[in-house]
């Protein structure tokens, strides 16, 4: 199930069942899970560690040094979860720091073009379409959309559940649950329809909208009463205590 044309150092550990097409290039200190695909001229550098069962189309690359001037050769990692699947001429760097690594969480989809930068961090089943740009250290949750052509800021984070629109550019970090776009990144509302995927509907739903209201008025006395009633607006209220580079601002 390996393409005779492919090179593959010696001690690259490849599991079992894994499909390597053609002129693939698999570097030393280069991990492969069990029942992962990686498509044809694909280059996996050292510290590549790919998990079970991901896919990888042609022209990926993963584990390129860091485009970080305080980088200096130290051993650092990317790391794919279990199912992602990275589509054509991604390319994710590892991290700076010594033993430090850029992750991809669980059935993640990142498609064709995207960059994924040094120190990042990506949640679990989020969606980052066609050319989105990330910079180092930025923090993804779980279930994030990034729309196509979007451009974060080194070190931002997005909230769980929250929505990133397309040909946006961003400098702060934006709220879980929410969705944001433009340039500067503004919050609009809350991310109705992924809500509603994931099942978020009905009180729930209620408490998160009164969340985003106080929220865009500055009614920090009513997001303390709504965290106590809403383990979701809890964990706005964190997220927005804990950011180093200040929320987006809200429309209207």
């Amino acid at each position: 199930m390996i393409h005779p044309t492919a090179v593959i150092h010696p001690d690259a550990k490849i599991a079992e069942n894994v499909i390597i097409h053609p002129f693939v290039v698999i570097e030393a200190d280069v991990v492969v899970g069990e029942g992962t695909e990686v498509g044809a001229s694909t280059v996996l550098l050292s510290g590549s560690r790919l998990g079970k069962h991901c896919r990888l189309s042609p022209h990926v690359v993963l584990g390129g040094t860091p485009m970080d001037t305080s980088f200096k050769g130290e051993r650092s990692y990317v790391v794919l979860e279990d199912k992602v699947e990275l589509r054509e001429f991604v390319s994710v760097h590892r991290a700076t720091g010594e033993g430090a690594e850029t992750r991809v969480g669980e059935s993640t989809l990142i498609m064709c073009n995207t960059h994924v930068s040094h120190n990042v961090k990506i949640g679990r089943e989020c969606t980052l379409t066609t050319t989105v740009q990330l910079g180092g250290h930025c923090q993804l949750g779980n279930y994030v959309v990034i729309g196509s052509g979007s451009m974060m800021h080194q070190f931002c984070r997005v909230g769980d559940y929250a929505m990133f629109g397309a040909g946006s550019g961003v400098n702060q970090d934006i709220l879980p649950f929410s969705m944001a776009r433009g340039n500067p990144g503004t919050h609009y509302r809350l991310n109705k329809v992924g809500l509603e995927r994931r099942g978020i509907v009905g009180e729930r739903y209620k408490l998160l909208e009164k969340a985003i209201r106080a929220f865009r008025r500055k009614e920090w006395e009513t997001l303390e009463e709504l965290a106590l009633q809403s383990e979701d607006v809890k964990m706005m209220l964190e997220f927005k205590n804990s950011s180093k580079r200040g929320l987006c601002s809200f429309i209207g």
